[in-house]
């Protein structure tokens, strides 16, 4: 018994001592974050590839814009991307006379990523954790690799995913076998007196919320490749090119360089009219639940079927 006793105050002595050598251990280093800056400071972004053009970013009245290769919209969740990179946690700081820069891709950099005057400079990753070298300054910063979409030469990624600015104001559309138009006052296709204004109004309202769902380079030898689609916005004129519409609707945007792909349904509600709703056939009455009446009401269960009452 006593040897018992002895081996479990032995365990809860080595017990005791893991547990204060684990609260006692020491904790990595909080290293400070990538740049001094807070995201919300960040109002101008250019991302420099060798042998590319470089794309610029400024953020006017608190939205971000696309200003150079071209002048665009963009999409919020990727310009948050880069944005991003202001705060982004360092899990490691090397000094810059420790490393070599060519070794690590950083002399040239792979590309380079400027917000607002702070430099990143963009090596290789190591292969590992796959965590990417950053130069920044004089010290060179390794950090969880950011998605690499917004970060690449090409600049399609950052181009708003909506086909029209946010407050569009149409005044005319015209598609393949379709014009429609508001200059009198009402929408009217034309060519198509016998159309509804719920018809009119889908097809419009489906160009205003107009999404792709992911976009791409426009082909530089695209030339005049597809179908004209012209809106007349009430501040300018919007030209697009219908590409295809199987498997998957493709619109190009020759102003911004660009090429929208949207789901196949999107065609039939883009392209054309929708299908007025069915008319019910002459004298047909609306279909209704008449309430219960003398009449229509269920008849009282005869006394003589009912349950006779048992005797106690």
């Amino acid at each position: 018994m006593k040897r018992m006793q002895l081996n479990i105050g032995l365990f809860a002595a080595v017990i005791g001592l893991a547990v204060a050598v684990w609260v006692g251990r020491d904790k990595p280093e909080k290293l400070p974050p990538l740049t001094p800056l807070a995201q919300d400071a960040v109002t101008s972004i250019s991302i420099a590839h060798p042998g590319a053009p470089e794309i610029k970013l400024a953020r006017q009245d608190g939205n971000w814009r696309l200003t150079a290769p071209v002048d665009a919209p963009t999409d919020p969740f990727e310009v948050s991307s880069l944005v991003g990179l202001a705060e982004l946690d360092v899990e490691r700081s090397l000094a810059l006379t420790d490393v070599d820069q060519k070794e690590l891709k950083l002399d040239p950099p792979q590309y380079t990523i400027t917000l607002n005057d702070q430099v990143l400079a963009f090596g290789d990753a190591e292969p590992i954790k796959f965590r990417r070298y950053i130069k920044h300054g004089d010290t060179v910063a390794l950090v969880s690799d950011p998605p690499s979409a917004a970060l690449d030469a090409d600049y399609s990624d950052l181009v708003s995913k909506d086909l029209l600015p946010k407050d569009a104001r149409i005044q005319r559309i015209e598609v393949p076998g379709l014009d429609v138009d508001r200059s009198s006052g009402a929408w009217v296709a034309e060519g198509h007196s016998d159309a509804s204004t719920d018809q009119l109004s889908q097809f419009v309202n489906a160009w205003t919320s107009a999404h792709a769902m992911w976009n791409a380079a426009r082909p530089a030898d695209a030339g005049d490749a597809g179908k004209p689609i012209r809106l007349v916005l009430a501040d300018g004129e919007l030209d697009l090119r219908l590409i295809e519409i199987d498997p998957q609707l493709v619109i190009d945007s020759p102003a911004y360089g660009v090429r929208y792909t949207l789901s196949k349904a999107d065609a039939d509600k883009l392209l054309a009219l929708p299908k007025p709703a069915p008319t019910p056939p002459p004298g047909a009455a609306p279909y209704s639940i008449a309430a219960p009446t003398a009449e229509n009401a269920p008849a009282a269960t005869p006394a003589s079927d009912a349950e006779e009452p048992t005797d106690p």
